[in-house]
């Protein structure tokens, strides 16, 4: 799993390059985001360990509804290990990049007032 995550890092999309570059460097409320995190099963596009936070980035293959099935199924699986998934497609971080950061910075904002 860690050798195809390192490969995955090395063959980034326009979408997850555009998007690590707006999440690295602690640069969303000073978060630690890493890339292409193997957890579990998976290998997951972005992490925020301190957050226990997926953030994941669909191309157009997604929009299948076997890949959409998949994708839900391993959400839940995430999900029953603690962890909050959220999912933007990479038009969102293309077009509109400040949106995409915007939103992440929302739902941070939201479970952090909801536990305090």
């Amino acid at each position: 799993m860690t050798s195809r995550a390192r490969k995955l890092r090395h063959s980034d999309t326009l979408a997850e390059k555009l998007a690590w570059k707006l999440l690295r460097d602690r640069q969303l409320l000073h978060y630690k985001f890493r890339r292409q995190v193997p957890l579990g099963n998976a290998i997951v596009d972005f992490y925020c360990p301190f957050l226990k936070l997926v953030v994941e980035l669909d191309g157009a293959g997604h929009a299948y509804a076997s890949q959409s099935n998949k994708d839900r199924r391993r959400d839940e699986e995430l999900a029953r290990r603690g962890y909050r998934v959220l999912r933007f497609p990479n038009g969102i971080v293309l077009k509109a990049p400040r949106e995409f950061v915007n939103r992440i910075r929302e739902c941070i904002e939201d479970w952090s007032s909801s536990v305090g």
